[in-house]
């Protein structure tokens, strides 16, 4: 590979141009097109992050072409690095493969008030790697998506906004 001056300058620029086109698209998509559809919010959430994150990645593919990185010849070279980050960031790649999965198939959604291993409380975000919950003490919970997947997770709202609980209250017999 050789890199130039001026190479290095076309690829920051195509990256600069990718990251803003990225940006004013997944502002326009909230603002024009989801603001306008009844949509749910998680839904909506889901959809901007999945944009997000494709124009970011094209980006940040079009800037190293443009660097004159030809893909095709190196191939074999990340395939075997792609093998050996994968073993090493197997935690990190189960909770991104989680989240997608917490993104599409939606089994908890912001909002939701779920109880979990780690806490229970009101889902505020969900992201790639990890869930925010916010207890009712106002603590934030950040949970792996792989346990959110992988373990029991109790969700009050999941079918409809409405929740219960319980209060015990005993009385002394004198």
């Amino acid at each position: 590979i050789t890199l130039s001056p001026k190479a290095i300058a076309i690829a920051v620029a195509v990256l600069f141009v990718g990251i803003t086109a990225t940006k004013y698209f997944t502002r326009w998509l909230e603002r024009r097109v989801l603001s306008e559809t009844h949509l749910d919010k998680g839904v909506q959430n889901s959809l901007r992050a999945v944009t997000g994150y494709t124009g970011y990645s094209l980006a940040a593919a079009f800037a190293l072409t443009a660097a004159g990185l030809d893909f095709s010849s190196l191939a074999l070279v990340f395939g075997a690095l792609g093998v050996g980050i994968g073993l090493g960031l197997q935690s990190v790649t189960n909770n991104f493969v989680s989240g997608l999965i917490l993104l599409a198939e939606r089994p908890i959604r912001v909002g939701d008030w779920v109880v979990t291993n780690a806490g229970e409380g009101i889902v505020k975000k969900i992201n790639v790697r990890s869930t925010e919950i916010e207890t009712f003490d106002n603590c934030s919970i950040i949970v792996p998506n792989s346990n959110l997947i992988n373990n029991a997770v109790s969700n009050w709202t999941h079918r409809d906004s409405v929740g219960r609980f319980f209060v015990s209250i005993t009385f002394n017999h004198k």
